[in-house]
């Protein structure tokens, strides 16, 4: 394992982030790391680390042990017709969204694959990922996965078939947030308070809120009451959400976020 080759196929930001965290953490020497992507601006970054890059994704698959496919889901078909035939033995690890491991293993016979769906924190090194468990995959295998992923956040392992309904709960739901402090910001601008200050105030809530939802030991109900006072602003703000079944809207769109993964599913 020590002298294992990683192959990142793509060079977008999921793909920085992750190359990224490994060069940090140490977990690879970047003489043993090759990525590809076919425009030669995206492989600045990579070079820049000393890392070997390719414009031919199949110098990747031919090179590494251990591959991530970090393209697009509607990329997936042609990607994998152009490393088929030397991916038998290597691990294969998948970051979209909705695509089986069945099916990438039926296009590459062979392969050890493991599914994985991070979210855009990843950026930070304060990304969430749940890796699927994948029994054929030997255990320090699928435990090399996990610490690449775990070099820039945190890493859960769940059931292969949780991985739809895990993307509304880590991987979209960056987005719930940004959209949350939007409104809240845009809000307080009309109200005659600075913008970047709204920001800075609202994201600092959202971040000690995270922190007390992870250290505190609560609930985020009884976190959620623990706020609140007998006739007070935040029952008063609380009611609006009531009114208008917040419960209801954000179950709603996690179902939706749900749905749609199975829909794109392969």
């Amino acid at each position: 394992m020590d002298n294992m080759r990683l192959g990142l196929i793509g060079a977008g930001n999921m793909s920085t982030a992750i190359l990224d965290g490994v060069v940090t953490k140490k977990l690879f020497a970047p003489e043993h790391i090759i990525v590809s992507n076919p425009h030669t601006d995206k492989l600045e970054h990579p070079k820049a680390l000393g890392v070997q890059v390719t414009c031919d994704n199949r110098v990747v698959a031919e090179t590494a042990d251990l591959i991530i496919l970090a393209v697009k889901p509607q990329m997936f078909e042609n990607v994998l017709a152009g490393i088929c035939g030397c991916c038998a033995g290597k691990c294969v690890v998948s970051i979209a969204a909705g695509i089986s491991t069945d099916w990438i293993q039926a296009r590459l016979p062979g392969a050890l694959v493991v599914r994985v769906m991070p979210n855009t924190p990843l950026q930070l090194g304060l990304g969430a990922t749940a890796v699927a468990q994948t029994p054929d995959v030997p255990a320090e295998l699928f435990q090399r996965v996990c610490d690449i992923f775990a070099a820039a956040g945190s890493v859960s392992v769940i059931p292969e078939s949780q991985m739809d309904d895990v993307i509304p709960v880590s991987g979209s739901s960056p987005a719930f947030f940004f959209r949350m402090a939007d409104v809240m910001v845009r809000w307080a601008s009309e109200q005659g308070m600075d913008p970047q200050v709204a920001l800075e105030l609202a994201a600092a809530a959202m971040k000690g809120s995270a922190e007390m939802l992870l250290r505190s030991g609560k609930t985020a109900g009884e976190l959620t009451r623990q706020v609140c006072s007998p006739g007070g602003t935040t029952l008063a703000a609380l009611s609006a959400f009531d009114d208008r079944d917040f419960d209801g809207l954000i179950a709603d769109a996690m179902t939706r976020c749900t749905r749609r993964s199975r829909e794109l599913g392969k």
